[in-house]
């Protein structure tokens, strides 16, 4: 008993000291290495805010993304689980500690399923699947689940809906889970913009799918749904006022080059480049040439898969990744509120840690807002509504537009900007709106319920 007691004093003692040393640092980390994200930044204070607890939220999760050896402790906690957490040879169920959800039940494996070879490592991280979030019957309002406050979402990197995962023969291939009233929600939201907006701004809808749409899974068939499938289902629900870029179709005609990195959940600047040739399609336009921008090789790229799982086979299978810089005349500037900095849309001062190299695209995209003003004067504005997909998506426009709005709807506020989405388009004169998010961002509803939010 006196052993227990002095345990508890000692636990007691350990918190209070980290949570002393956590108020006294002043030199916050602003980026995770490990979880290769953007840590949340302290928010402003504004009185609207504080009333709607939206400040109280901001502070919480600031306060977590910068406790002291945040790092460390999530590192020991990761080798911790994986030590603990295996079912047998060659098989490996892991949880990751940050903001992922869990499922319902387990379908990481299900019992009816092909058993994974030896070489095959199966990931179930999080604490509920994005496909599950609620709806308030009587409201129609998605409900947040209430649990652990979860960390600021990342702009790139690993997502926070990162979903189920297999590491096949040093390669993860991020599966997919088809929940319709996720996609009916994309769609009602979207129309939503669609009636605000009205009839002279263009609203186009790109999504593009998870690698694991594209490779050959036929030993693990049954565990991950058709998003092709799911995209024609959508089309369904859109206004038809609303183009849908068919950037499926474009990736599938490719399906064989290098499009997805292996140690990271994102295309590649390859896959991206495909993704924007049926953008400009569909506006009626003609995609550049790929020499036409300047090919940058940033080199070995370990990404998100990687730095939540800690996988060896990942790790000595790195990605090379590359990134195509615009040609034309261009100034790109990133706004903290409406207080604007310039950046580079290709930025290399991020290319020194082998983890964080896809910072390099639009500066990591974690702005408030960013615009980029470019030497074409054909009167096109057009803004990106997007999650980290559009960062590599965003520098293949400069040719074509005189302004580029970029907003993440984890990021925009209206307390600080002072506007809602609806008036800072008009407010802009922008006449083009594209919403590129991503197919596991599509069907997690806490998201699409942030990119709703942009309206009010």
């Amino acid at each position: 008993m006196k052993k227990l007691k002095l345990d508890a004093i000692f636990f007691i003692l350990f918190l209070s000291v980290l949570g002393l040393a956590n108020v006294l640092n002043t030199n916050k980390p602003t980026v995770s290495t490990l979880e290769n994200r953007v840590l949340k930044a302290k928010p402003q204070f504004s009185l609207p805010g504080f009333l709607a607890g939206q400040y109280q939220e901001d502070y919480e999760e600031y306060y977590s993304d910068t406790f002291v050896l945040r790092d460390n402790l999530v590192k020991i906690s990761r080798d911790v689980k994986k030590a603990m957490e295996f079912l047998g040879p060659g098989i490996t169920i892991v949880r990751s500690v940050e903001d992922v959800q869990l499922p319902d039940q387990d379908i990481a494996i299900k019992s009816n399923a092909p058993s994974p070879s030896p070489s095959v490592t199966a990931l179930a991280p999080g604490t509920e699947t994005p496909g599950n979030a609620k709806t308030n019957k009587d409201t129609g309002i998605p409900e947040t689940p209430a649990p652990t406050p979860t960390p600021e979402p990342k702009d790139f990197g690993d997502d926070p809906n990162v979903g189920y995962w297999l590491v096949v023969d040093g390669k993860a291939v991020q599966l997919f889970k088809f929940n319709k009233e996720s996609f009916d929600y994309y769609a009602e939201v979207l129309n939503k913009y669609r009636q605000a907006l009205g009839a002279n701004v263009k609203i186009y809808s790109m999504i593009p799918p998870t690698n694991g749409e594209f490779l050959q899974l036929k030993k693990y068939k049954g565990i991950t749904d058709s998003q092709n499938d799911a995209l024609d289902y959508l089309r369904s629900r859109l206004d038809d006022s609303i183009m849908t870029v068919d950037v499926f179709d474009a990736l599938n005609r490719h399906k064989d080059e290098y499009i997805y990195f292996r140690t990271d959940h994102h295309w590649t600047a390859l896959g991206a480049y495909y993704g924007y040739s049926a953008f400009m399609e569909t506006t009626g336009e003609r995609p550049l040439s790929l020499d036409r921008f300047e090919k940058i090789d940033l080199g070995d790229f370990l990404g998100s898969s990687y730095t939540k799982t800690l996988d060896k086979s990942l790790e000595k299978n790195p990605d090379n990744i590359v990134a195509y810089k615009p040609l034309n005349s261009h100034e790109f500037i990133t706004y903290s509120g409406n207080e604007g900095t310039p950046a580079d849309i290709i930025d290399l001062k991020y290319t020194e840690d082998i983890t964080r190299k896809y910072l390099v695209f639009i500066s990591s995209g974690g702005a408030t807002w960013s615009k980029v003003t470019t030497d074409v004067k054909n009167g096109r504005k057009i803004l990106v509504i997007k999650d980290s997909f559009g960062n590599m998506l965003v520098p293949f426009l400069v040719p074509h537009y005189e302004e580029i709005y970029v907003v993440d709807s984890r990021f925009y506020s209206k307390y600080s900007t002072g506007k809602n989405i609806v008036e800072f388009i008009e407010d802009n004169g922008i006449n083009e709106v594209l919403f590129c998010i991503y197919m596991e961002d599509v069907n997690w509803q806490k998201f699409m319920n942030g990119v709703e939010n942009l309206l009010e």
